[in-house]
């Protein structure tokens, strides 16, 4: 924009300082006339090369002004999302705090006996899971979900283990929906980025129609996600302090299903 703004005031300069003498004048006054007309020629020349200029650069000035119009569009979408983030964040720092709250009247005994559950719980989903996605005659459950579920879930598999944090989307921690994300991502498709936000992706699901890779909602208000495995499981990144892992289907409220692909 710059260069050509400097080119058409360069046009309009030359054009400024002829104005006063039109072509018939200019050629009554000079003598060689063969060498006017030469003139003449490169003259008509270098006003259509100025007028060149001058169509390019509207050009680039409409380009740029919807190239501005885009950029506010996109960082009004930015702020709306970091908003949302930072509304999501403040309410479950808030459960955070509630729970450390409850476990904190908790005696020893008790604490330790919740520890056992959920660890034994989690032992129970996951040999629950390994069967769903293979059995030793090579059958699985994840034969009647779509290749693209299959994909995003394969892909989740492989995440087992990594820490929950929240925010985040890989590839070292997750939050829920940071997994999920990354999950149908490698599948080929895009989601939103909150576990609300991808309530809304995809096509709805009941809970009898469930198929490996499909997402799974928990909680009144939507507030966590997670895949589908099959017999009854899913993979997710759980809480604060948790990580990538197995889990019941039956272990939390369910809220709805959807399917991306």
């Amino acid at each position: 924009m710059d260069a050509l703004r400097k080119q058409v005031g360069q046009a309009a300069l030359a054009q400024f300082q002829d104005r006063n003498v039109d072509t018939a004048a200019q050629l009554f006054l000079d003598a060689d006339t063969e060498g006017f007309l030469s003139q003449v020629s490169t003259i008509e020349k270098v006003g259509a090369n100025q007028n060149k200029v001058l169509q390019d650069y509207q050009q680039q000035r409409a380009s740029l002004a919807d190239l501005q119009k885009s950029r506010q569009t996109q960082l009004a979408a930015l702020e709306k999302k970091e908003a949302d983030l930072a509304s999501l964040k403040a309410g479950s720092n808030k459960k955070l705090v509630e729970a450390k709250a409850v476990l904190a009247k908790l005696t020893t005994e008790q604490q330790q006996t919740l520890a056992n559950q959920d660890q034994q719980q989690t032992q129970d989903a996951q040999t629950l899971a390994e069967s769903a996605l293979g059995t030793p005659n090579g059958t699985s459950d994840t034969a009647a979900g779509s290749s693209k579920g299959q994909a995003a879930l394969a892909w989740a598999t492989k995440q087992l283990g990594k820490p929950y944090r929240f925010g985040a989307t890989g590839p070292s921690s997750f939050d829920c929906s940071g997994l999920t994300l990354g999950a149908w991502k490698a599948a080929g498709v895009s989601l939103n980025r909150t576990s609300q936000a991808q309530f809304r992706n995809g096509r709805a699901v009941s809970r009898s129609e469930l198929q490996p890779g499909d997402l799974v909602f928990f909680y009144s208000g939507i507030s966590h996600v997670g895949l589908y495995v099959g017999k009854g499981t899913i993979i997710h990144a759980p809480h604060s302090g948790a990580d990538v892992r197995y889990a019941k289907l039956s272990s939390m409220p369910f809220a709805g299903a959807r399917r991306p692909a």
